[in-house]
């Protein structure tokens, strides 16, 4: 159900082991075995539980490794580009050097059911997107106990907290 509202499905699908592409899909069942392993006496720990028990899945999708100036990547890009993102918020971007990173939300009613990360550099391209019941405050902790290449983007939104 939440993966077919989501204009990235069908990308991760047409990408997903093909060479130059990393995909990864993070379940349900490993944010379950994870949120068990913590220690509700300590704050941190329980403050990763709750994000976790709010999560369905992550999905990601990377090109990297490979030819910049290739017919495939310049195609990926493109589509990245022409994504349809009605019904999605910027909350964020960041160009650094080569690279720049949207940091976007859709939400249903209050609550914020996507967290969608666009990565565009010169020569890697791709997505996070992350699926429940997201909040924002918390969900930076994610990237740190994961440890996925990747969700370090996200550290990005707790620097913006921050601020």
């Amino acid at each position: 159900m939440w993966a077919q509202t989501s204009p990235t499905e069908k990308l991760y699908e047409k990408y997903s082991g093909k060479d130059g592409f990393t995909t990864v899909h993070i379940s349900k069942d490993l944010f379950i075995m994870v949120s068990e392993m913590q220690d509700e006496n300590k704050p941190q720990d329980k403050e990763t539980k709750e994000v976790l028990d709010n999560l369905e899945f992550i999905r990601i999708l990377i090109f990297e490794d490979g030819d910049k100036h290739s017919k495939e990547f310049k195609e990926f890009k493109e589509e990245l580009q022409e994504l349809e993102l009605k019904g999605y918020k910027e909350l964020m971007l960041v160009k650094e050097n080569d690279e720049e990173v949207r940091f976007l939300i859709r939400r249903n009613g209050e609550k914020m059911e996507e967290l969608l990360l666009l990565i565009d550099q010169d020569d890697e391209a791709g997505f996070i997107s992350i699926f429940g019941n997201i909040n924002l405050k918390s969900i930076s902790n994610l990237s740190k106990t994961m440890n996925i290449e990747g969700l370090d983007k996200l550290e990005e939104l707790e620097e913006l907290e921050d601020k």
